[in-house]
């Protein structure tokens, strides 16, 4: 029987409320430690399984997944660890911020889950992946602790700004997120994404 997308409702949610509930979410079952260890977090703290898939990006369309009676996370081995680490954050986005939307959605195999990705509406979809997507970022960069890091590198941007006095900000965040995301463990785009919604200047 085809879901009745028009009973299903996705609350409108601020940056800030959705940054808040990562945060929340992080020192429940972390703390400031870093990198997150995302995995020991869904495995010890949630009591989910995490189960590889292989191919299921062209299988399924997805890199991972929230089982729809919310006891498995499945992710595509294929994908780089780094990739790997944010998709889980992501569902744990979904699990946090949507369990009820994910219940009634999400099916109990990636197979069922494709079919539902064909009819589901665009901006309800829309609306559900980018608060999963920025409470991710925020769970494996917290913003506090990213502001500390740059603090750290502050010799090194000094530096560079002595030596090319004309070095644009967005310069500066290229040659840094690098290193930024060693430390936290993510990609070089997740850091910089980071810097720019959180609105947190490199040479401030």
């Amino acid at each position: 029987m085809p879901l009745d997308f028009s009973k299903i409702a996705v609350p409108y949610l601020t940056d800030d409320e959705i940054r808040k509930r990562a945060d929340e979410f992080r020192e429940q079952h972390w703390g400031n430690k870093l990198p997150v260890d995302i995995e020991l977090i869904v495995e010890r703290n949630l009591k989910l399984l995490i189960i590889p898939v292989s191919d299921l990006r062209y299988r399924a369309h997805t890199e991972a997944f929230l089982s729809g009676d919310l006891k498995e996370i499945v992710y595509d081995p294929q994908t780089s660890e780094v990739r790997t680490r944010f998709s889980i954050a992501h569902e744990i986005g979904h699990y946090t911020l949507h369990r009820d939307i994910v219940s009634k959605l999400r099916p109990t195999s990636f197979e069922e889950w494709k079919e539902i990705q064909l009819t589901i509406p665009d901006g309800l979809w829309g609306r559900v992946e980018y608060q999963a997507r920025e409470f991710a970022g925020r769970l494996l960069v917290p913003r506090s602790l990213l502001i500390e890091e740059l603090k750290v590198m502050r010799p090194l941007i000094d530096k560079a700004k002595k030596s090319i006095p004309d070095l644009k900000e967005s310069e500066i965040k290229e040659s840094i997120s690098p290193k930024l995301a060693k430390r936290f463990f993510v990609s070089d785009e997740v850091i910089k994404r980071r810097l720019d919604v959180e609105n947190i200047s490199p040479t401030q």
